[in-house]
């Protein structure tokens, strides 16, 4: 199926994913990622996640810059568990150093949120030294800017994690 401004995408009939050709990533130094569409063929509301995914590949740095304390705080988290369970981590110093033990994803999930505000969101799924388990997930509504980020867990919003309204502009929950 073709999506303009992107190309053509391949029907993964396994995941019911449209898979765009690989895009490079401004805001990880233009590294290739494809894009995976989760219902979009039945979304009355298609060129939303056109636009998603064109705001996505617009950010730049201070995307993330605006993100890195959150980031930080489940750094600090995910140091404590591993400290209290007798295990080593990376020892960061502060949030701006988050960024030297992230590696990113080269995938990225576009879906429509079907609870709260039912907007489109872009979920990129990152490595990170601290957690190499569950990694880091950083969602971003509309493709605009970071909204939540944790561990890779599938959802868009704390709101939905926990089912608590009152979480969904929280950027990171801690789990402890």
């Amino acid at each position: 199926m073709h999506i303009a401004p992107f190309g053509n995408f391949i029907k993964d009939e396994e995941n019911d994913w449209l898979i765009s050709p690989p895009l490079a990533l401004p805001l990880f130094d233009q590294v290739d990622c494809e894009f995976l569409l989760e219902g979009y063929e039945t979304d009355p509301q298609q060129a939303e996640f056109v636009s998603a995914i064109q705001n996505f590949l617009s950010l730049d740095q201070s995307a993330l810059k605006a993100a890195q304390d959150a980031i930080f705080h489940y750094y600090l988290d995910c140091s404590r568990l591993a400290k209290a369970d007798g295990l080593d981590c990376v020892e960061i110093a502060a949030p701006q150093d988050v960024w030297q033990h992230i590696q990113p994803g080269w995938e990225a999930l576009v879906c429509r949120r079907q609870t709260g505000d039912q907007a489109v969101y872009v979920l990129f799924e990152c490595d990170c030294d601290w957690n190499e388990e569950e990694g880091l997930q950083l969602v971003f509504k509309n493709g605009l800017q970071i909204s939540k980020v944790g561990p890779f867990d599938d959802f868009l919003s704390y709101a939905d994690v926990y089912g608590l309204p009152e979480l969904d502009k929280v950027l990171y929950q801690s789990r402890g």
